[in-house]
């Protein structure tokens, strides 16, 4: 049989190529045989292009086949209504089809879209909603994203705003010391840019960082560890007397918890990389355990035994002067996530991030 030169349905051209859709009018197949050959299903479009929440005034980001939608303000989810664009000729959850602008859904457990092609053919996407304000019972106390700084590649920073909604800004009057905000460092999102020849760090001195330092406590760093140097290298530190500082060991650059004026504790006791963004955790239970993750991967766990009584300086510091570091995003927790919440967690930060598990 040979192939038909008229366009229409089920047709091929003179190539073979199986024609599909009249109205995309796309030739669809890389089969070059004298007659109608496989239709690629590969190449038949079924994705979705576009995701948001318009109500929230929120855009998915999507990767793959995963979509995150976070919100910095909201304290509990329900249904909304999303906006979205495809290539497929209809999209469904659960069997009921979805119409951009108008299908409402719960985003309370993550939802599974089906995008199906003129074929028949179908792709799924899991869209799930993260808000960092519910997680751990409401205990985000510090939150930190170089992407939602306004400022131009090479400009130093002054404050750096804090989105848990405590108002724990932090800020470098001196122009020397003033981390440098980089563009496009980790999947086209920017970074600030921690250098120990210039004494890099942000304060901020308030009452109210004691109260912070519990005996549970959760931290997220997506962060490129450049180098490390002799002397302390600190990440975070809360309350400098008696309070709770993450930081890393050298010359091997591993990952420490410790109670500022007792001692420190190396989690997993692997040495961290460099060179590489990764999202580096780790959740505190009491005075029990602490386990360290990277990119949502557990690296091991640790006993600890520090209480955390508090301190008496009230001084928060990110970065000490010693750190060789560029930071996308910082999260603290006064309270230990739970498992299903910290993977929740590494489901926003892995697909912002474009990170793959360690």
């Amino acid at each position: 049989m040979s192939c038909k030169n008229t366009i229409t349905d089920n047709a091929c051209d003179p190539n073979g190529r199986k024609f599909i859709d009249s109205v995309l009018l796309k030739w669809i197949s890389l089969d070059s045989s004298p007659t109608c050959g496989k239709v690629y299903v590969s190449a038949i479009p079924k994705e979705i292009l576009e995701y948001s929440i318009p109500s929230l005034g929120v855009v998915g980001i999507i990767s793959g086949n995963q979509i995150v939608i976070t919100s910095e303000t909201i304290v509990s989810i329900s249904s909304y209504v999303a906006n979205f664009k495809t290539n497929g000729i209809s999209v469904s959850i659960d069997g009921v089809e979805q119409i951009s602008g108008v299908s409402s859904n719960s985003y309370a457990s993550p939802l599974k879209y089906i995008v199906t092609a003129v074929d028949g053919s179908t792709k799924e996407y899991t869209v799930q909603m993260i808000a960092p304000r519910i997680l751990g019972s409401g205990s985000l106390r510090l939150w930190f994203k170089a992407d939602q700084l306004t400022l131009n590649d090479g400009d130093g920073i002054t404050t750096w705003s804090d989105l848990s909604g405590y108002g724990n800004h932090v800020a470098q009057a001196n122009a020397i010391q003033r981390p440098v905000f980089r563009v496009n460092q980790v999947n086209g999102l920017p970074a600030a840019q921690f250098r120990s020849s210039f004494v890099s760090r942000m304060d901020i001195s308030s009452s109210s960082v004691g109260t912070y330092v519990t005996a549970s406590g959760s931290v997220f760093f997506v962060m490129r560890l450049v180098q490390t140097i002799p002397g302390g290298v600190t990440l975070l530190n809360l309350d400098s007397t008696g309070g709770r500082e993450f930081s890393i060991d050298h010359p091997s650059p591993e990952y420490l918890l410790s109670k500022n004026g007792t001692g420190f504790s190396a989690v997993s006791g692997f040495p961290l990389p460099k060179t590489i963004f990764l999202a580096l955790g780790s959740v505190q239970v009491l005075t029990n355990t602490a386990r360290e993750y990277w990119n949502g991967n557990l690296k091991g766990q640790t006993p600890v035994s520090y209480d955390y009584g508090g301190g008496t300086n009230s001084i928060l510091y990110l970065g000490n002067g010693n750190l060789d570091a560029d930071i996308a995003e910082v999260l603290y927790f006064n309270t230990d996530l739970s498992e299903a919440e910290v993977q929740k967690l590494y489901f926003y930060l892995n697909t912002k991030y474009g990170l793959s598990p360690l």
